[in-house]
C-alpha cells in the first residue's frame, strides 16, 4: 500500500520520481569513472519519509574549497523526509591541481548541443544531466572573489563581484509548460535565515541575478552554465551559492555554504540532521602497498627498495579522512592512481593528496639487485596481537570510526581504549581502499531503540557505557576488552578491539 501511495504522489507530481520505490532510509553510493583524473562520487541519500528531492554540486570548478567540503559535510548525512543527492567532488582533476579547470571550464560545457565524446570531463557532465532529472531542486556551491553588493562601495565590493551571493538567472522563470519559479521569493527566504545566523556582518550574503535570460545581460557566460541548464530544461529551482574567496577560513565558508543549503531544505520541507563541520589537516597513518602481489605498509617519509620491473599497487590508505584523499605515483599513471598496478623501473616517490593539498609522500628506490625485504614497514596501529602481525586473511581491510566526533581509520586487530561517556560510530568496512555494504558488529553490544538485532551496528552513535555491556561477549569473559568483526558469507574477515578502561 505504501508503494502504491507513492507511486501515485509520483504520477501527480507532489514528489520526483526518483524515490518513489526506494528502500527508506538508506544511501546509495555510486562511482563513474573509477581510476581516472575524473572519478566522480555520487551519493543518494533517502529520508525516512517520502518527500523533495535536492541535488547538490560542489567543486565543479577546483579552487573553491569551500563549495566541496561543504558538500562532504552532507555524505553521512541521516534525513527524516525527502532526498539528497550528493556530488562533493563533481571535478576532481581541476580539484586536485587546485585550478578552476585544466581541461577547460567545466560549468561552461552545459548547452544544448552537447553531444557522445571521449572527453570524461564531457561524460562528466552527462552524468550531472542525468541526475538533474532526478531533483526537485538544484544548488551548485562555489567560491568567488570579492564581496556583491547591489551598488558599488568599492573595489573588493560591487555588482561585479560573486563571493557571498546566491545567484539566480532570472527573478521569476516561466517553464516551457508555462510553470513560473519564483527564484527571486525562494533565494530571499533562504538569505533572510541564513544571514540572520551569521555574526560577522561584513561577511553578509547578497541576492544576485545576473539576468541570463535577459539578451542583454553583462553575464552571458552564463548561459553554459549548470544552473541555466537544470531551469531551462527540467523547469527545476536552481541557484548558484557564492561564499567569498577573500575570506581565509574554510571552516566559515563551509558554514556558510550549510547555513544556506539548510533553510533550501526547510523551504522545500527536507528535514535533516545538521552535520557537524569538520576540516582537519590530512594526516597519513599509513598506506597498503603490494609489490608483485606481497603487502608492505608504509609510514609517511618511509622508503620501498624495489628491483627494476616490479609491479606496485597502492591498495589502501588510512587516513584520518575518508573522502578526497588520492595518490600519484609520480611519472606514472595519472593523478589518481589507487588500485592501479603500475610497473616501476626508475625511482619515484607517492604523493598523497587531501584534495589539492599534498599531505604526505612516501619513496619507491629502484635499487640494482635488490631483494624483496619481508617487512620494509611496521604496522602503523599498534598495539596488535601478541604475534605483531595482521593475520594474512585481514590484510587490505581497514575500519572507519568515528571517536568523540573525531574520524579515523582503524587497521585490523589494533585495540582502541575507550572510556565510559566515550562516543563510537562504526562507519564502514573498506577492502583495498574500496566501501564493502556489509555488516560491522561489536560484539556484546545492542542498540535499545531497535526492535530486532541484525548484527550490523554501522551508523548507530554508540555511547559507551560499561553497565550496558554483555561481558560474555567480551575475549576474556571479564567485560574489559571487546571484539569488533565483519563477516562475509558466514565468515569472519576482518576485526579490531575496543577495550574499556578500569
Amino acid at each position: 500500500m505504501r508503494l502504491v501511495i507513492a507511486l501515485a504522489l509520483c504520477f501527480i507530481g507532489a514528489v520526483n520520481c526518483i524515490a518513489a520505490d526506494v528502500k527508506r532510509p538508506s544511501q546509495v553510493h555510486k562511482v563513474y569513472f573509477e581510476g581516472t583524473d575524473y572519478e566522480l562520487h555520487v551519493y543518494s541519500i533517502y529520508g525516512r519519509r517520502l518527500g523533495k528531492t535536492m541535488l547538490i554540486l560542489g567543486g565543479i570548478q577546483g579552487d573553491e574549497p569551500g563549495g566541496f567540503l561543504s558538500a562532504d559535510s552532507y555524505i553521512n548525512f541521516k534525513l527524516e523526509q525527502g532526498n539528497l543527492i550528493l556530488m562533493p567532488r563533481t571535478n576532481l582533476k581541476s580539484i586536485m591541481l587546485n585550478n578552476r579547470g585544466p581541461d577547460g571550464d567545466m560549468n561552461r560545457l552545459f548547452t544544448d548541443d552537447i553531444k557522445a565524446t571521449d572527453r570524461t570531463d564531457v561524460k562528466v557532465v552527462q552524468v550531472i544531466i542525468e541526475y538533474m532529472s532526478k531533483a526537485d531542486i538544484f544548488l551548485n556551491l562555489h567560491d568567488g572573489w570579492g564581496f556583491h553588493t547591489s551598488s558599488y562601495v568599492n573595489e573588493q565590493r560591487n555588482p561585479n563581484k560573486f563571493g557571498q551571493s546566491v545567484i539566480v538567472d532570472d527573478d521569476k522563470y516561466i517553464c516551457k509548460d508555462g510553470k513560473v519559479l519564483d527564484l527571486k521569493s525562494m533565494a530571499m527566504r533562504a538569505l533572510e535565515g541564513a544571514n540572520a545566523r551569521i555574526e560577522n556582518k561584513s561577511h553578509m550574503l547578497a541576492y544576485f541575478n545576473t539576468m541570463t535570460n535577459d539578451p542583454k545581460t553583462k553575464f552571458k557566460e552564463m548561459q553554459k552554465t549548470a544552473t541555466w541548464y537544470a531551469l531551462r530544461n527540467y523547469c527545476i529551482p536552481a541557484f548558484g551559492i557564492e561564499t567569498a574567496k577573500d575570506i581565509t577560513s574554510n571552516e566559515l565558508k563551509v558554514l556558510y555554504h550549510n547555513y544556506v543549503i539548510g533553510e533550501f531544505m526547510k523551504i522545500m520541507d527536507i528535514i535533516p540532521e545538521n552535520p557537524p563541520i569538520y576540516v582537519p589537516s590530512a594526516k597519513l597513518e599509513q598506506v597498503l602497498v603490494t609489490v608483485n602481489g606481497s603487502s608492505k605498509y608504509l609510514k609517511n617519509n618511509e622508503k620501498l627498495q624495489l628491483k627494476k620491473g616490479d609491479k606496485v599497487s597502492i591498495k589502501g590508505i588510512e587516513s584520518n579522512y575518508t573522502t578526497g584523499i588520492t595518490c600519484d605515483i609520480l611519472g606514472l599513471g595519472n593523478l589518481n592512481d589507487q588500485g592501479k598496478e603500475l610497473t616501476v623501473d626508475y625511482s619515484t616517490k607517492v604523493v598523497f593528496r587531501k584534495d589539492n593539498v599534498k599531505f604526505a609522500e612516501v619513496s619507491l628506490d629502484v635499487v640494482a639487485g635488490a631483494a624483496q625485504p619481508a617487512a620494509v614497514a611496521s604496522v602503523v596501529n599498534q598495539p596488535v596481537k601478541e604475534s605483531g602481525s595482521t593475520p594474512k586473511q585481514q590484510l587490505g581491510y581497514m575500519f572507519s570510526v568515528v571517536l568523540n566526533g573525531k574520524r579515523q581509520s582503524i587497521a585490523p586487530e589494533r585495540i582502541i581504549r575507550v572510556k565510559d561517556g566515550d562516543t563510537l560510530t562504526l562507519e564502514d568496512i573498506q577492502k583495498d581502499g574500496k566501501s564493502l555494504n556489509v555488516p560491522v558488529n561489536l560484539r556484546g553490544w545492542v542498540a535499545s531503540y531497535v526492535r530486532e538485532n541484525t548484527g550490523d551496528d554501522r551508523k548507530h552513535r554508540i555511547i559507551i557505557a560499561k553497565r550496558s555491556m554483555l561481558s560474555r561477549f567480551s575475549v576474556d569473559n571479564k567485560g574489559a576488552k571487546y571484539p569488533v568483526t565483519v563477516d562475509i558469507d558466514g565468515q569472519e574477515v576482518a576485526r579490531f578491539y575496543i577495550e574499556l578502561a578500569q
